[in-house]
């Protein structure tokens, strides 16, 4: 069975103007006027007519603008529950003692189904007055992949909002470059539904028989886990929709060739001995940067090129290449003549090995600081390499840091929409998936 994300408690914010006057739940002096309203979606029907429902929810609500923290507990059979609150900055708690559970279309009461809590519990969003806003409470099950409410559909994501999402779109336009032989923002399209998908089915450059389009189509399959990463769908779909749109008038008629010379930071084992003593402490955050991340980049340098007759309104090959490649933010650092630099994650590297040659991250005190990626509570997902280094389960997977409230080491496991699908597969820093 697929495992199922659920993205609960959408905070759906409609508000009118709001005092920022602190009030007291039991006893509130303001108008209907003065005041906008959370609506909790507890229960949400997916396509095939299963219905599942939030049960024994009870979320706390804190904020500057409340004068004691407000308790919410939904009755049993309600499917979307509206609480008042003023302006302000807030966090929400979902306390212990939820129970999630479905229904199918053909049967006619709810069952429990085992669920895990993968979002950060609390949760903060803001009432500003003027645009709704959105947090999720996200659960992994064996069931499926749905969301409670509308998600972020009416939710408009800026590139600073998207930054996260950089360390995933540089990994596929490195994937793109290497298994095409040229990156062109053409070579993908957004579906009916929305999502990313590839204009192609197989790789020109690919020596694995199949092995670079299941890595491209297990990256993508990233967009569909809606309760950990609940803008997925607009960071690597939406902004890849309006970059192409922006490409169609750079005057672009053919993007170069690209062709790997040399990786500048192969990550080997004198690398990871450097990178043991660099390590961050796990535990606490204390917000600074560690300077292990850059080490654990393998830059790479690429040679690009056109054919001489090619009516590019660019001058130099590099300059038409960083123009082909800004659909993949993050994935080039630099370009000059006809050389490009390209920056993707040590944990979102394909890189296998084969016994006896030994996978260098497994050595003792290492593992990926993806906690530490961006500032807390960094990134949760590399490729299913880092999950399966060695092929056929014959090493352990990869060790990782994670982040519930401090920074935790864990081992990446292995995380699919469909197991019977390894298309649908990545590996994943978090708690214990069931």
């Amino acid at each position: 069975m697929a495992r199922q994300l659920v993205g609960v408690a959408l905070l759906t914010l409609v508000m009118a103007a709001c005092s920022s006057t602190p009030i007291d739940t039991t006893e509130q002096s303001s108008t209907e006027s003065d005041l906008g309203s959370v609506n909790l979606p507890l229960t949400t029907t997916v396509k095939d007519g299963t219905v599942y429902h939030l049960k024994a929810a009870t979320f706390t609500i804190t904020g500057v603008a409340l004068a004691a923290p407000r308790v919410v507990s939904p009755p049993v059979d309600e499917g979307v529950h509206n609480e008042p609150l003023p302006v302000g900055a807030y966090s929400i708690l979902l306390s212990k003692g939820w129970v999630l559970e479905k229904r199918g279309p053909a049967e006619k009461a709810f069952t429990p189904v085992t669920a895990q809590l993968v979002t950060p519990n609390p949760l903060g969003f803001t009432v500003d007055g003027k645009l709704p806003a959105d947090a999720f409470f996200g659960f992994v099950t064996s069931s499926g992949d749905v969301s409670l409410g509308q998600g972020s559909v009416n939710i408009r994501i800026g590139v600073a909002d998207c930054s996260a999402y950089d360390t995933y779109t540089a990994a596929l336009g490195a994937l793109t470059a290497d298994c095409r032989g040229t990156v062109d923002p053409r070579d993908y399209k957004v579906n009916a539904d929305g999502f990313l998908v590839p204009t192609f089915d197989f790789c020109q450059n690919d020596p694995t028989q199949g092995a670079m389009m299941r890595e491209i189509r297990q990256l993508l399959s990233l967009q569909y886990r809606s309760a950990r990463l609940p803008f997925g769908k607009q960071c690597m779909a939406g902004r890849y929709d309006a970059y192409l749109q922006k490409f169609a008038g750079a005057g672009v008629e053919v993007c170069p060739t690209w062709k790997k010379e040399r990786v500048v930071n192969p990550i080997t084992d004198a690398v990871i001995s450097r990178a043991i003593k660099m390590m961050p402490p796990l535990g606490k955050d204390d917000g600074t940067t560690p300077a292990v991340l850059e080490l654990l980049k393998e830059n790479s340098i690429y040679s690009v090129s056109l054919d001489a007759n090619t009516k590019n309104r660019c001058e130099t090959p590099a300059a038409c290449a960083q123009l082909c490649a800004g659909a993949f933010p993050g994935f080039v650092l630099a370009g000059e003549g006809s050389s490009v630099l390209t920056d993707p994650a040590a944990w979102l590297s394909s890189n296998t090995y084969t016994p006896p040659t030994p996978d260098p991250y497994l050595r003792a005190g290492y593992f990926h600081p993806m906690s530490y990626y961006g500032g807390a509570p960094g990134v949760q997902f590399g490729t299913y390499a880092r999950f399966d280094p060695c092929g056929g389960e014959i090493c352990p997977p990869e060790a990782c840091s994670y982040f519930a409230g401090i920074h935790l080491k864990t081992q990446l496991q292995k995380d699919c929409l469909d197991k019977a699908n390894i298309d649908t597969c990545v590996s994943y820093c978090g708690n214990a998936l069931p």
